[in-house]
């Protein structure tokens, strides 16, 4: 397994809770290689950025079969993260 690049950003965070969000990121996508991950810190709230070494982002895709986007970038962090969340069927044909 490879070590994972931390920033932590706007103050400091304890190594127990780092570990936390490092596992975190692991479990949201286990068949994918975590290799860094961005901490924003405001006040109460945190923000996570993870970032995976497979991701294979297709040239053109279709939201919602009406409206097909260029690139990855120009949808929006909500339909980015829809899309990466989305499970395979392993099923064959």
């Amino acid at each position: 397994m490879q070590e994972v690049k931390v920033t932590v950003n706007g103050g400091i965070i304890s190594d127990e809770e780092l570990q936390e969000y490092i596992k975190r990121g692991r479990l949201q996508q286990p068949h994918n290689e975590l290799v860094a991950i961005t901490v924003t810190l405001d006040d109460d709230y945190v923000d996570i950025d993870y970032k995976y070494a497979n991701h294979l982002m297709p040239q053109r895709f279709s939201i919602a079969g009406d409206m097909i986007v260029p690139t990855f970038e120009n949808l929006n962090s909500a339909k980015q993260a829809e899309y990466l969340d989305k499970v395979t069927n392993d099923m064959r044909y």
